[in-house]
């Protein structure tokens, strides 16, 4: 029986799940530079100990109502093949342990036609978890990279 730890967190009631390999730390959202003519799921950059790491705001690029950023708010900083991402989400609630057969994975088309990072569906007791796939979040900043938009 193989099994993956998520880190569970919150979207609009909507609960997510990433898996726990590449969560490095949470925080509360500090203070983010704002960044010229970027898409508008990026929020900006921020200054992590020296190092400047981009935001996300996943609502934005989900198309789910916005609210303000809040003390409440939490930034999951995401260690993604030598990269690093926060994602702002609404609230970090558990770490949990699913077994595989538990994840309805989506089928490709809908993965693509969707392009919104969800790579499965994790059935916990009586709730249905979104899990996404963390490492499309590292291609959209390269897709901005490629397109001379943003450089780290």
């Amino acid at each position: 029986m193989v099994t993956h730890q998520y880190v569970i967190f919150t979207l609009e009631q909507q609960e997510y799940g990433i898996n726990i390999t590449y969560t490095q730390e949470i925080l509360r959202v500090p203070q983010i530079t704002n960044i010229p003519n970027m898409p508008a799921f990026i929020e900006g950059v921020i200054n992590l100990r020296g190092r400047v790491i981009p935001v996300i705001n996943p609502k934005k690029k989900f198309g789910l109502a916005q609210t303000e950023i809040s003390n409440d708010h939490r930034l999951l900083i995401l260690d993604l093949e030598e990269m690093n991402i926060g994602i702002i989400v609404d609230d970090v609630s558990e770490v949990v342990t699913i077994n595989e057969q538990a994840i309805e994975n989506l089928s490709m088309e809908i993965v693509t036609l969707g392009g919104n990072s969800v790579q499965g569906i994790a059935k916990i007791d009586q709730r249905l978890v979104l899990l996404l796939n963390a490492l499309e979040f590292k291609n959209e900043i390269f897709k901005l990279e490629i397109e001379g938009k943003f450089t780290l």
